[in-house]
């Protein structure tokens, strides 16, 4: 009994040091939107600010979601020299592509189409949201580059460096933040732009820096053992797990198309980009489940610790969202650190009550996620992504047609919508992995 109990003991410190690493950068990673939210409050018509940046930043997010999982693919196809630079020729020709994506849609009429017709967001949202998105032409490449170099430091034993790297970044976002709400001569929206800009570039470079001594030292002396892969057959293993993250990304977009045609929409917009940005914090810990679950099972043991490990961060994250909210730390939050104004502090705390499941959801499905993805069952990852994302769209469609109703009930009616939608479609997606996993692993 007590060396079983020692035996635990021992496998969940093994387990906490492989997820903390990550989940620290995705910590620092994911305080970048609370960090941008509270610069943008301080400026005047904050909503309206906060809102267009939020559409610049969404759309900018679902160009960018094919280049998201190139760390995922570094960590699996990096092997020697060779490798290497094959997986080097390809990140550089789906950056320049997405690069030229990007420009399209924000110096041409295709901004129109989306926001005004698609999105139906109203005018002043939109306007502010075209300047920022066409500060973020670069935002695509910066973070595809990274991404891939930051594979490559995982996969040698470099993951301290990404959590320096994400840290970095935030001082960067910060300092250009701040910076540039003292001048007070450019728009919020457009300063949130240049702050993420910055932060993103900053990265790239550091993380360049501290890439070159692994490269230098393990992986270009080194050739190849295996068969190099082909621009082909580099396609077919990123395409599943681009997919997914493309999925992941159409969700914020979708949802501002669903709150535009809402009551208050300038609000109920604003207020649901504080919510998701602050929800990332908590739930940044559950998303680091996916890599900790893919480097734990690739050991071929601690399975059932993983398990336990799980659990304990799901509730445990959702513990923490419930003791934000029954505590001061929740009035300080929002009026000490975000500086909301009046008209937003109802409706965030609101949102964030309606999300209380959404920490563990995420910690359940980046779970299953990773094991599937150990197993090499990446199609059925998209799938389940797949489904979240009809789920979500499903949910959108009816709350719009109900909610469009109650005039009366505000913000609020958007923020139900969104945040109940997007809670039902991650349940879904977390019983149909949960099936796949028992059925074909």
């Amino acid at each position: 009994m007590i060396r079983a109990s020692m035996k635990a003991s021992v496998e969940t410190r093994s387990l906490f040091w492989v997820w903390f690493p990550l989940a620290l950068s995705f910590t620092l990673m994911m305080a970048e939107a609370p960090s941008t939210n509270a610069i943008l409050s301080r400026f005047p018509e904050s909503a309206v600010q906060i809102a267009g940046f939020g559409v610049a930043l969404g759309l900018s997010l679902l160009i960018e979601s094919p280049v998201i999982m190139l760390l995922a693919t570094a960590i699996a196809l990096v092997k020697g020299r060779e490798s290497f630079f094959a997986l080097m020729r390809f990140v550089l020709g789906l950056i320049g592509g997405l690069t030229l994506l990007t420009a399209l849609v924000a110096f041409t009429p295709i901004y129109d189409l989306i926001a005004n017709y698609l999105l139906g967001l109203p005018e002043p949202v939109a306007e502010a949201g075209r300047g920022a998105m066409q500060v973020m032409l670069l935002w695509t490449a910066a973070i595809g580059w990274r991404r891939f170099l930051q594979g490559v430091l995982m996969r040698y034993g470099g993951a301290r460096f990404v959590s320096w790297g994400t840290a970095i970044r935030l001082v960067s976002i910060l300092t250009v933040g701040i910076g540039l709400l003292r001048a007070g001569e450019l728009p919020g929206a457009t300063v949130g732009a240049w702050m993420v800009m910055a932060g993103v570039i900053v990265e790239a470079i550091v993380t360049t820096l501290f890439v070159l001594p692994i490269l230098r030292e393990r992986v270009l002396p080194h050739h190849d053992t295996e068969p190099v892969p082909t621009q082909r057959a580099i396609w077919r293993f990123h395409l599943p797990l681009a997919g997914t993250s493309l999925l992941t990304l159409v969700v914020q977009p979708m949802t501002a198309g669903a709150l535009a045609r809402l009551p208050q929409p300038e609000i109920a917009l604003a207020s649901w980009s504080v919510v998701f940005g602050t929800l990332l914090l908590l739930r940044s810990w559950g998303l680091a489940l996916q890599e900790a679950t893919i480097a734990v099972l690739s050991q071929l043991s601690q399975a059932h610790a993983l398990r336990r490990f799980v659990r304990r961060v799901a509730w445990g994250t959702t513990g923490a969202l419930v003791l934000a909210l029954i505590t001061p730390f929740e009035g300080w939050f929002m009026g000490q650190v975000l500086a909301l104004d009046e008209a937003l502090r109802a409706p965030v705390r609101a949102g964030l009550w309606m999300c209380l499941a959404l920490p563990a959801i995420t910690a359940f499905s980046s779970y299953l996620r990773g094991i599937l993805i150990s197993a090499r069952r990446t199609p059925a990852v998209s799938k389940g992504m797949a489904l979240n994302l009809g789920v979500n769209a499903l949910a959108l469609v009816v709350g719009v047609l109900i909610g469009s109703r109650f005039p009366n009930a505000g913000a609020l009616a958007g923020l139900a919508v969104g945040t109940i939608a997007f809670q039902l479609a991650g349940l879904a997606e977390v019983f149909y992995l949960a099936r796949v996993t028992k059925k074909q692993v």
